[in-house]
């Protein structure tokens, strides 16, 4: 029997960048298009949930708001601390500080 929470606090304690995600949320396939417009896809994990069925998807949507404290998707995580969903993405982006943000967070561009 998977321990989701277990594995959810591995992920985020194993990836400096980490993205919990699922494929059939616009929200995040925003957040993956500004990771592919920087090409820094491959500077950040992203733990994607959309393939799985109902069932397991709301076990791993629990178990991340157990660990982080929230279950938005896509919720972004720098050092394992909760950075922000696409709604902060989007404020950077539009304020065009968005580049800067994400050497801030860590990423290579």
């Amino acid at each position: 029997m998977t321990d989701y929470v277990k594995e959810a606090k591995d992920m985020v304690a194993n990836n400096r960048l980490f993205q919990f995600s699922a494929s059939w949320c616009p929200d995040c396939v925003y957040a993956r298009s500004i990771w592919n417009k920087y090409h820094v896809e491959n500077q950040i994990h992203v733990f994607d949930i959309g393939s799985l069925d109902k069932e397991i998807q709301a076990k791993w949507r629990d178990a991340f708001e157990e660990v982080l404290g929230v279950r938005n998707l896509p919720t972004i995580v720098v050092d394992g601390k909760v950075w922000g969903t696409e709604t902060r993405l989007h404020e950077v982006e539009d304020n065009g500080s968005l580049s800067d943000e994400l050497t801030k967070m860590g990423f290579k561009l």
